[in-house]
């Protein structure tokens, strides 16, 4: 198996055992359900988030963003929904941009880089 191959079934399996274990911040059980999809998960969430920006203004408001979620298959209940949005949206103008949204969700940086 190459080193690629390994480090993305490692991500999955640490990403589906953290799940299984309970994760009560909203965001990182965001990021957990994206990394179990593979590397790629967080880069398809976004870009499947422009494909929900219905009205094309970069923005999504809080319907978009939750039939965004759940066309995405990550299952939030309503109330962790509404406190990743809200969180999400610091600015609380009611929209959320995909920059944002990202910034929110990406992991933070290891000592290293």
């Amino acid at each position: 198996m190459a080193s690629t191959e390994r480090h993305e079934m490692e991500m999955r399996q640490k990403a589906q055992k953290a799940l299984r274990t309970g994760v009560s911040d909203p965001v990182e059980m965001l990021r957990l359900q994206c990394l179990k999809r593979g590397a790629a998960g967080i880069k398809g969430l976004g870009r499947a988030f422009r494909i929900m920006d219905d009205d094309g203004n970069r923005k999504l408001d809080k319907s978009e963003f939750r039939k965004g979620l759940s066309d995405y298959g990550l299952v939030l209940e309503e109330e962790e929904m509404t406190g990743l949005f809200s969180l999400i949206d610091a600015d609380g103008s009611g929209t959320i941009d995909f920059d944002e949204f990202l910034k929110h969700l990406r992991p933070p940086m290891g000592k290293n880089r």
